[in-house]
């Protein structure tokens, strides 16, 4: 229960930046906001690397964009809710918790390149290679998601096995509003909406 709070403290305080971004600018819809928040993450992480930081230089870029655009983020209205699919997904997201298991195979690879990140100082491209002069994976040559799961280990202090475990259970809720969005705003229709969830 305590891991499950800190993750998410931590994952709001990373989705926060986003979410005050976009309602400055007047598309505070989840999918909107949930750009903004890894925008603002690759954007600060990019940065990083250019000068060789840590990935505390990361985090205070990030909530300091999210500082910025707070107060004008308060003058605008919020989109909807969408109240009954976020509660849905944080049940299938609990129910999740307890199933994650032990990090094994596919995992520890993003266990290490996130532990590269929080614990390395001066950060590169080159710093988060899988071996020393190994060249960059294709498929994660830019460490966006080892960056953001690091920034939640950063912000709460929990185990960065924890985290690569059970952020995804964090993220559920987040994951059925941006189905049920996509649904709504294709078909233009709720029901469709619970429908694109549901095959989703």
């Amino acid at each position: 229960m305590i891991h499950w709070l800190q993750l998410a403290v931590g994952t709001l305080v990373l989705l926060w930046p986003g979410r005050a971004v976009a309602r400055a600018l007047g598309v505070a819809g989840a999918a909107e906001s949930f750009t903004w928040s890894l925008g603002l993450v690759a954007a600060a992480l990019a940065f990083t690397f250019a000068v060789h930081g840590s990935l505390t230089l990361t985090l205070v870029l990030v909530l300091v964009a999210g500082a910025v655009a707070t107060p004008f983020a308060w003058r605008r209205r919020g989109a909807e809710g969408h109240g009954p699919v976020w509660l849905a997904g944080l049940g299938f997201g609990v129910a999740l918790w307890p199933i994650a298991g032990i990090v094994h195979g596919d995992a520890l690879f993003h266990l290490a390149r996130m532990r590269k990140l929080l614990d390395f100082g001066a950060l590169h491209l080159r710093t988060v290679d899988e071996f020393k002069d190994g060249g960059l994976h294709p498929g994660y040559a830019f460490p966006l998601w080892h960056a953001w799961l690091a920034l939640v280990g950063k912000i709460t202090g929990v185990d960065p096995s924890v985290v690569v475990l059970h952020e995804s259970s964090l993220l559920t809720p987040l994951a059925f509003v941006l189905a049920y969005e996509l649904g709504r705003v294709l078909f233009r229709s709720r029901a469709l909406g619970v429908a694109t969830l549901l095959a989703q």
